[in-house]
């Protein structure tokens, strides 16, 4: 992969936070999945599967800042361009009696005419692609495709329901981690 440095470099520092951020929330909150967006790999797939390892890499105790460790979570990730939508599944292999990476990106992103590129039981890529002949616009895919995410965990009592009907409910896995 030939790519900026400098690019990488704020790829990797944005997942390992957004790693410590997932970790911390699942274990308050006894979550096994997860589902969010990441903005540094802009679109880019390899980039994306990139911020996914940073969120998955193990925590060093010698580090001065904490990066990462959110490996035993299941997550499902999303990256925006003005062209493209990368997607990025990732299940621990103590979670794929519950589900597959493969299955839940393709579940997810097909209806968009998605493409999967690579995929197995741990580790899943794919792309949508922006049309705006067809309507449709990376952004609103984006986050569409996250609630239909949450639906699909939630559908197999993977994630919990909302205690309410209120749309302005707390929606677990997206901008409820703000600056944490």
């Amino acid at each position: 992969m030939s790519v900026d440095q400098k690019k990488l470099k704020a790829v990797i520092k944005e997942g390992g936070k957004r790693g410590v951020e997932i970790i911390g929330v699942a274990e308050m909150g006894g979550l096994e999945f997860f589902c969010t967006k990441v903005e540094e790999p802009e679109g880019d797939v390899e980039l994306t599967v990139e911020s996914m390892n940073a969120m998955n890499k193990e925590i060093d105790p010698n580090d001065e800042e904490s990066k990462g460790g959110s490996g035993s979570v299941g997550k499902m990730i999303f990256s925006t361009s003005n062209s493209n939508l990368a997607v990025v599944a990732y299940v621990p292999t103590d979670k794929q009696d519950k589900i597959n990476a493969k299955d839940w990106l393709s579940e997810i992103i097909t209806p968009y005419e998605g493409e999967v590129i690579e995929g197995n039981a741990t580790l899943a890529k794919g792309l949508i692609k922006a049309d705006v002949d067809k309507g449709r616009f990376t952004l609103k895919v984006r986050d569409e495709a996250l609630s239909n995410s949450i639906a699909y965990l939630r559908a197999r009592k993977l994630f919990p329901e909302q205690e309410d009907d209120s749309d302005d409910d707390f929606v677990m896995g997206d901008d409820d981690l703000g600056d944490l």
